[in-house]
């Protein structure tokens, strides 16, 4: 990309507009283009400017951020990085909406606290806006007034792997009571995790664990929301919570999730990778309790958080599927899996469902 990044900063308050503006250009290679002060004008602005990146308030007068989002994304797709003042359980449900409607991803905005809180919230803003940036966004129909029926169909990539010409079905003498299924996601998850989820029968006889890199404050909003729309019930996993078929756990996020032995939650907030919750020691302790009854999915996300867990469960002779790079907001982690040779099957969201149904229905 050459130049600077070109940033349009929408929010209602002339003084957080100027804070943003203030810790983007802090860095010489981003550079804000524009200001709105609510939806309506967002839109006019990011027609006009063309901006590589949208950071966009959630209330605002006129035209709140979800519909906001959802007219950019059907009309001129731009990313959207969400900034959102208040973690309440109205702004956070409207927050994963805007993420379900295309927005990329989610942060607090700044608190004018103290000096280091503002550092660490310029470091956070920066490293998301230079990663959110360099994402080739598609169009959301969603926002146009009159409906529209996908067209392209999805294309399924099979490797090669023990599980050619079908699904392998579950050991009958597995020395566990379920399956398990442990899903991995990061940037662009939340939408795709709701697509795998919402693609299962309500009674789906396997235990299901969910690990979103998140920002902090965030996972209980994205249960509730996945709650919301899907068959199965959600909640974030407490300490000593036992998984339970048909039930999906998310990890919350200020902690490491390690399934130990009958199937019980253990949380832990060891200093151990950069990453929490880290999906590679979720799917590692998957793999040992369970082995074979496994299955690992690993979905869109930039770096290689998952590779190594993926190929545990690969090697205890569970399952392992990756998303598609197509449907792929950004395509690191499935890719780092690949090339680890720790996948079995690349799909796109809506077959994933049906072969998590199906491998699991197999093996009842």
């Amino acid at each position: 990309m050459n130049g600077p990044l070109r940033i349009l900063v929408v929010d209602d308050s002339a003084l957080m507009r100027r804070l943003l503006r203030e810790l983007l250009e802090s860095d010489p290679q981003v550079r804000v283009v524009g200001e709105a002060a609510d939806g309506r004008e967002a839109l006019a602005r990011v027609a006009e400017l063309r901006p590589d990146l949208v950071t966009l308030d959630v209330r605002m007068p006129v035209m709140d951020g979800l519909e906001t989002t959802c007219q950019i994304m059907a009309y001129t797709p731009t990313p959207i990085l969400i900034l959102t003042a208040s973690l309440s359980s109205y702004e956070v449900d409207i927050t994963f909406q805007m993420l379900g409607a295309g927005a990329l991803d989610v942060m607090e905005k700044p608190h004018l606290r103290d000096a280091t809180a503002v550092e660490e919230a310029r470091r956070a803003l920066l490293r998301k806006v230079r990663l959110l940036s360099r994402v080739k966004v598609v169009t959301h129909l969603r926002g146009r007034r009159r409906q529209h029926t996908a067209g392209a169909p999805a294309v399924t990539r099979q490797l090669a792997s023990p599980y050619v010409g079908g699904h392998a079905p579950l050991p009958r003498n597995a020395r566990v009571p379920f399956p398990m299924v442990v899903i991995g996601a990061s940037t662009g998850g939340p939408r795709v995790v709701r697509q795998v989820l919402a693609g299962l029968p309500r009674h789906f006889p396997a235990a299901l664990l969910v690990v979103q890199h998140i920002a902090q404050g965030f996972s209980d909003g994205m249960a509730e929301w996945l709650g919301e729309s899907l068959p199965l019930p959600v909640a974030v996993a407490r300490e000593g919570d036992r998984l339970r078929p048909g039930h999906v756990l998310l990890a919350p996020d200020r902690y490491d999730l390690l399934v130990q032995s009958g199937g019980v939650i253990h949380l832990s907030d060891l200093p151990l990778l950069l990453q929490r919750p880290a999906i590679d020691i979720a799917m590692q302790s998957v793999a040992a309790i369970f082995g074979a009854a496994a299955t690992g999915v690993l979905l869109t996300g930039m770096g290689r958080d998952g590779a190594l867990g993926m190929r545990s469960i690969k090697r205890a002779g569970g399952l392992t599927i990756a998303q598609d790079e197509a449907s792929c907001t950004i395509y690191g982690m499935p890719r780092a899996a690949i090339e680890l040779d720790a996948v079995d099957l690349v799909l796109p969201p809506a077959l994933i469902a049906a072969s998590l149904a199906e491998r699991i229905k197999v093996g009842l």
